[in-house]
């Protein structure tokens, strides 16, 4: 018989569904547990449309975790006071990070329980200090990427001459690119003689 989950619980784990898709994730790592969406991350998403609230989405992931079909973690040893004479063993889980379960995953791709609209939760990354060179970062469906040039040279004859280069095959790494950049540099001033023997 299919477990009927209310909406908040349906969108809960859709958005881990689709988490654990885009992924790639395998059997394995249901069985043995995974670091999922920060929980912070999935309430942000699923209360952003104002339908499902707060209170609708902490009732809905107590329940399903109370189901056994979302994990939490990371897992974490109780603390005993020092001055007491009570010993408890055991651990608690942070919550601050989510997963499906088997039993999750099965119940998520039931029918009756894929909500309407499918969350994705968009991972935001912050790198702060040093500097970072060619470094190249992506995230979501749709990723595209773009080499500006910050020398004179125009930025716009530049790619023109990427594009060239590679519809004829030619695969156009970051140093080539600053070695067209440098003679189209050179051209620019009027160095025909130098910028012809750089591109050669």
């Amino acid at each position: 018989m299919a477990v009927h989950l209310d909406e908040a619980e349906k969108q809960i784990l859709g958005a881990l569904l689709a988490d654990f898709s885009d992924r790639s994730l395998t059997a394995d790592q249901l069985t043995d547990g995974y670091e999922g969406p920060q929980v912070s991350d999935l309430t942000a998403v699923i209360c952003a449309g104002g339908d499902i609230t707060q209170v609708d989405f902490d009732i809905a992931f107590s329940d399903l975790e109370k189901k056994k079909f979302i994990n939490t973690g990371p897992f974490a040893i109780i603390e005993n006071d020092p001055s007491s004479g009570v010993m408890f063993f055991g651990g608690y889980s942070k919550r601050e990070y989510a997963g499906l379960t088997q039993l999750g995953y099965k119940t998520a791709r039931q029918s009756p329980n894929r909500p309407n609209k499918v969350h994705r939760v968009v991972n935001n990354v912050h790198i702060s200090g040093g500097q970072f060179s060619n470094l190249q970062l992506s995230t979501g469906n749709n990723v595209t990427q773009q080499m500006d040039s910050t020398s004179g040279v125009d930025s716009d004859i530049l790619m023109k001459l990427v594009v060239i280069l590679e519809n004829q095959g030619q695969v156009v790494s970051i140093d080539q690119r600053t070695d067209l950049a440098s003679a189209l540099e050179e051209a620019s001033q009027g160095n025909g003689k130098q910028a012809k023997s750089m591109l050669a």
